[in-house]
């Protein structure tokens, strides 16, 4: 997942082959086979099979049948590979320690490698990007990795705690060098996540544990520091007719294009216009008024996982994901509140800062987006040796 900073194709790459890997392991392991029937069985899993059941109906109505089942399948098919990782990972504690370290060495060093380039050492992007010019600013480069580290920020801080000893240095290490990363990209939907993931983390353990109320002030204080700071840089804005939030706080390119896919919504409310057909729609290209002719209603898509699930599925396919994340969060919740695991609170803060950040940014569609989400979810999601179910 740290591969993000060097590009889609490698972090793909990587993927692929620990895919190819947990297949040849479910070919000789029965336990494995038993975990993956027990996880696609479970309440979860019938839950999110419905999700996809949904979105197949909405697919008879789209604009392209085809294209819009071969998105909606490809997630599914994401879905079943993210599982297949999380049985592989549970078979023994040795290789899942290796993981582990693994994850917070790459992680680190990749985060460190990234800020120093963003503050002008030479060659490191391109060493990254594989080429030989830097054909782009660090800045531009690296900010989709400030949102990936972001969404890695629970998961590395979680993985150093359960290896323990001087681990946990190197886990929390791996915090300000991301926020860093966050700020100097200026990347607001990251910030957005962070912020959404700081909260709720910090509501959740005061609840839990009495003491830990004492970190609710600072935490305020870091979200009131975060607004400050997006309003200085953002103070002069481009006002544009039209918009109906701040222009420092939601630029103004977003929010007509948010009323472009709501609108588009309307259109089809129940069954929508089908999965990855928005950018394609009538008036879509078209440039937005009062802002520069790049500007289009819809560039690629709406930055903003609800609008553009909205519009493309209609309610039938955005009532069941609505449905989904609240079950599996207030699951997650309710096994925190009673055993107060730090695996459950890591996977709330992960939910949290990711589905708030895709409330800013990235196509919901989008491959490496997607997987972000369900691979650093099936790497915390450790299986106890008890008899927990694979809920």
């Amino acid at each position: 997942m740290p591969l993000r900073a060097s590009g889609v194709a490698t972090q793909q790459a990587a993927l692929g082959l620990g895919l190819l890997g947990a297949l040849a392991l479910l070919s000789i392991s029965p336990n494995m086979r038993t975990l993956m029937i027990e996880a696609i069985t479970s309440t979860t899993g019938k839950v999110i099979t419905c999700v996809f059941a949904a979105w197949a109906i909405t697919t008879l109505f789209s604009h392209a049948p085809l294209h819009s089942l071969k998105i909606g399948g490809r997630t599914g098919l994401f879905v079943l590979g993210a599982t297949l990782i999380w049985a592989a990972l549970n078979q023994g504690h040795v290789s899942r320690d290796f993981l582990y370290k693994c994850l917070i060495v790459t992680s680190l060093t990749f985060a460190v490698l990234a800020l120093l380039s963003i503050n002008g050492a030479p060659y490191i992007l391109p060493i990254l990007k594989g080429e030989a010019l830097d054909r782009e600013h660090p800045v531009l480069a690296f900010k989709a990795f400030a949102t990936a580290s972001m969404c890695l920020i629970p998961v590395v801080i979680y993985a150093s705690y359960r290896l323990g000893e001087n681990w946990r240095w190197y886990g929390w290490l791996f915090a300000p060098v991301s926020v860093l990363i966050i700020f100097q990209t200026f990347n607001r939907s990251a910030l957005a996540g962070g912020i959404a993931m700081v909260l709720i983390v910090s509501v959740l353990s005061a609840v839990r544990n009495r003491r830990t109320r004492l970190l609710l002030g600072p935490v305020l204080f870091f979200i009131a520091l975060s607004g400050a700071w997006l309003y200085m840089i953002e103070s002069d804005t481009q006002l544009v007719s039209g918009t109906y939030a701040p222009e420092w706080l939601i630029d103004p390119h977003r929010q007509l294009i948010w009323k472009f896919a709501f609108e588009r919504f309307l259109d089809h409310p129940l069954v929508g216009n089908g999965i990855d057909q928005l950018n394609r729609l009538p008036g879509a290209e078209q440039g937005v008024p009062g802002l520069q002719s790049s500007a289009a209603q819809i560039p690629s898509h709406p930055h903003n996982w609800v609008m553009e699930i909205l519009a493309e599925t209609g309610l039938m396919g955005f009532l069941p994901v609505i449905f989904a994340i609240v079950f599996v969060t207030w699951k997650l919740i309710k096994r925190y509140i009673a055993n107060g695991d730090g695996k459950e609170l890591a996977l709330i803060a992960l939910m949290a800062g990711f589905w708030s950040s895709a409330l800013f940014n990235f196509s919901i569609w989008a491959t490496w987006w997607q997987l972000t989400l369900f691979i650093l979810f099936a790497i915390a999601a450790e299986r106890r040796p008890t008899n927990q179910s694979s809920d």
